[in-house]
């Protein structure tokens, strides 16, 4: 008996740790009071985490806040200068690597794109992506260096740790992530799907102002994905693959996917689509490629506007489907089919579907197209990871401490 209270001790020690770290990450700035009485934990409890958290080098103290009856109290923040994370995005036609620190800010960031014309190999681009991690970690030898989180494209596995289908690259379909980074990397890597990713990132910006609801972002790419967040949590699903709406069938015996099916929505809201429907055998060539269409878009050129509409409008149809299944607050799409017109994209989905699902569903749910700044998918990356460690501070720092 006395065996299982330390346990249970053990936990509800790393739960009050965990809820203290995340309300004052959304804070920003708060007085060791005010964090009793937004959590509802004893005063006691609060100065005695927060001293470990401050011998830690975890949190620190940012000067004095003025508190009721004029009282003043000495304010604590996340700390953004003793340990970082590293954020990796593997793309389609691109990977990026981030260092982040734990307040989720950009320190630095490299981008590499992959040869239109070049094989890929799937273990040359991972053992790039590893030497990447290793050298900000010896450049940053100095500051502590907690985790990895790596956003991919889907279908996830994330039981399995694969990636199951990326149209037009299958080169990734029969390795498992997860041991191939934790056998290359001393780091914990932690791996989820890109949408996940962009959604987190987009729940993190709003701190306050996110209420438990039902938000889905939309990574409208070369794929199609969904990151569905209920109750500040990701949905996954049974194996990992929700939010998979990129083979969602939008036409009953339409175009054939590589996924088997029919009619996928990805066939026709992708950017891969959108370049083979403005040039046709053409596509992929010099000239012929996605910031080719943009630029044309962006330029008013009627043909490229034209399947750039039907598109988004197909987008719009996918949208409704989420929409009567999960009856979200708020839907955010996001990505590269947003970037050549915004409010175009913006007035078609809206008008979408607000004419095709109920009156009171509408009125209720708030649609809109991405302005986060910078790329949400690699900062949710980053995001991930930092979870992890503020879901079990102690174990990331307490024991590497002690060593």
């Amino acid at each position: 008996m006395a065996q299982n209270r330390g346990i249970n001790q053990d936990v509800t020690q790393e739960m009050n740790r965990s809820l203290l770290l995340k309300n004052l990450r959304r804070k920003g700035t708060c007085s060791r009071v005010q964090l009793a009485n937004i959590t509802g934990l004893k005063q006691a409890t609060v100065t005695n985490i927060m001293k470990d958290f401050l011998n830690w080098g975890l949190v620190e103290e940012v000067g004095f806040l003025n508190g009721s009856k004029g009282r003043r109290s000495i304010g604590v923040a996340v700390s953004r200068d003793r340990y970082r994370v590293i954020g990796v995005r593997l793309a389609r036609n691109h990977y990026s690597v981030g260092l982040f620190d734990l307040a989720g800010g950009l320190l630095k960031e490299k981008r590499v794109e992959f040869k239109e014309d070049e094989a890929l190999n799937a273990l040359t681009v991972l053992g790039q992506i590893s030497e990447e991690i290793r050298a900000l970690i010896i450049e940053g030898k100095e500051k502590t260096i907690l985790a990895v989180g790596m956003a991919v494209p889907g279908p996830f596995i994330a039981k399995k740790n694969r990636i199951a289908l990326i149209t037009g690259a299958d080169i990734w379909k029969d390795i498992d992530l997860k041991e191939y980074f934790d056998r290359e990397l001393e780091l914990p890597v932690f791996l989820e799907h890109n949408a996940n990713a962009g959604a987190c990132a987009h729940m993190w910006n709003m701190k306050e102002q996110y209420h438990d609801d039902i938000l889905i972002y939309i990574a409208a790419g070369q794929g199609i994905g969904a990151g569905i967040i209920m109750d500040g949590q990701i949905y996954q699903g049974a194996l990992g693959t929700a939010g998979e709406i990129g083979h969602m069938t939008i036409e009953r015996d339409g175009k054939p996917c590589s996924c088997g099916n029919k009619g996928c929505l990805e066939r026709y809201a992708s950017s891969l689509e959108l370049v083979k429907s403005v040039y046709g055998n053409k596509a992929g060539t010099p000239g012929c490629g996605f910031k080719d269409v943009e630029q044309r878009i962006r330029r008013g050129d009627p043909e490229c506007v034209k399947h750039y509409q039907k598109a988004c409008e197909s987008l719009g149809i996918g949208i409704i489907n989420l929409v009567n299944v999960l009856n979200p607050n708020l839907v955010i799409v996001g990505d590269e089919m947003s970037k050549p017109d915004p409010k175009l994209m913006e007035q078609i989905i809206r008008d979408t579907v607000k004419e095709r699902i109920l009156p009171d569903v509408w009125e209720e749910l708030d649609l809109q197209i991405s302005k986060y700044e910078g790329d949400p998918i690699l900062t949710g990356a980053a995001i991930v990871a930092i979870n992890q460690v503020f879901d079990d501070p102690g174990r990331f720092i307490e024991n590497m401490i002690e060593e």
